[in-house]
């Protein structure tokens, strides 16, 4: 059995015992002098037989009581006594009988849907989270607990796992329809529009920064007749300036053959990429092999470093950026709730649903673990945390049973020398 430490004795248990074992010792010693001396004359015998008669009752109510409290939690004496030590004798019955009280009690999936069936439980998260000094404690915690986090992962099982996920992402048949989907919301959009405005822009510029190769060109290829006419650099100017005129007129008419074959070709290729699987295949080749390269392996690798040393950094860092993200995230996100009451309801909704799936799953679970925690404790230990609960009032009880015990003997007493 495990031993937790042992929980200390309260004062209060401490000053009641005292209290409760110092009356029996007065009573004990009581009955023995009352026996031992008596009193002369006829009214003090008299009434000497009251002080013996409560003593006597006192004692004995004091020393049944102490021997029913002590009975509870240990053999009185170190006796052994049958059906003492109760709580030690039966500790599996009782961690069995928490446990079931828990699950029948508390965790009853029935029960805990009465219970939240009107709780506005989102409202209270949200008074909660938009609390800046709540938030910006929880903030603190968690990223107080990310190095830790951070230091219990081992860096080759990360990179192995980034570069696993990167190529079961990199399937054809997964990324190119998702791309597809995307090119063709794009084209819908006319948004490729603006990529091909840039395209001709950009081939507007290469011509007229490569002009002079054209010429060169069209010279090399031009006979020795055509250069000593000229005719040579009216082509390559004839074909410069239609070049210009036919990119300008592209950028400028947005109806122009080129746009509109260019429109044909991205549909396309957008529903080539969401059903033909010929093409689906060969990106996931392609996407597979780029996943595999050793320069992406050293990458990923990198990536995570840095990524853990920049997280490492920021959080340990009393002015970091995180911890002021997370806190504003969390008053922002409580706020919204607080302001949202449709939200409010529809999380609330969900929030109950999960409890009382959570109790209809796990419950069990709980009453269990509960009933395996409680026998594994040591047998001193159980005692000590019943003990520090309830002992200040079992202590009262033997005060009690003193004082009734005597009260008791006194009326016996009377009742006996009235009958005489």
């Amino acid at each position: 059995m495990s031993k937790p430490d042992r929980i200390p004795e309260p004062p209060g248990l401490i000053r009641m015992r005292r209290w409760a074992t110092g009356l029996l010792l007065a009573m004990s010693i009581l009955f023995v002098f009352s026996h031992i001396w008596i009193p002369p004359g006829e009214l003090w015998g008299d009434v000497w037989g009251y002080v013996r008669a409560f003593a006597e009752a006192s004692m004995v109510g004091g020393l049944a009581d102490w021997f029913a409290v002590s009975a509870i939690f240990r053999r009185p004496l170190g006796l052994p006594i049958p059906h003492t030590a109760v709580i030690p004798r039966n500790q599996p019955r009782i961690a069995d009988a928490v446990g079931r009280f828990i699950a029948d009690n508390f965790l009853k999936p029935e029960l805990v849907a009465e219970r939240v069936k009107d709780a506005d439980l989102s409202e209270g998260l949200g008074k909660w989270l938009a609390d800046p000094a709540q938030s910006g404690a929880v903030a603190s915690e968690l990223v107080i607990a990310i190095p830790t986090l951070l230091d219990t992962l081992d860096d080759d099982t990360v990179a192995n796992f980034l570069r696993s996920q990167a190529a079961d992402a990199a399937q054809g048949t997964q990324v190119a329809p998702a791309f597809g989907s995307v090119l063709e919301a794009l084209a819908e959009q006319g948004r490729h529009q603006a990529l091909l405005d840039t395209g001709l822009k950009e081939g507007f510029r290469l011509l007229q920064e490569y002009q002079g190769l054209i010429r060169v060109k069209v010279r090399e290829r031009s006979g020795w007749l055509a250069r000593l006419a000229g005719i040579d650099q009216r082509a390559s100017e004839s074909i410069v300036r239609a070049l210009e005129d036919l990119i300008y007129d592209a950028v400028h008419d947005p109806h122009h053959p080129i746009r509109e074959r260019i429109n044909d070709i991205v549909t396309k290729f957008a529903r080539d990429l969401k059903e033909d699987p010929v093409l689906q295949a060969r990106i996931g080749s392609w996407l597979r092999e780029a996943a595999a390269h050793p320069t992406v392996a050293g990458v990923v690798e990198a990536g995570w470093s840095e990524f853990k040393s920049a997280l490492r950094r920021d959080c340990e860092d009393p002015n970091g950026r995180l911890r002021d993200w997370l806190a504003g995230a969390m008053v922002n996100l409580g706020a919204g709730l607080l302001r949202e009451p449709e939200v409010r309801s529809a999380l609330n909704a969900r929030i109950r649903a999960l409890l009382v799936d959570l109790a209809a799953r796990h419950g069990e679970d709980v009453a269990k673990l509960v009933s395996e925690t409680i026998r594994d404790w040591d047998t001193q230990t159980i005692v000590s945390k019943l003990e520090t609960n309830v002992g200040q009032d079992l202590q009262f009880i033997r005060l009690n049973g003193t004082v009734i015990g005597g009260t008791v003997g006194l009326l016996l007493h009377t009742g006996s020398l009235l009958l005489g």
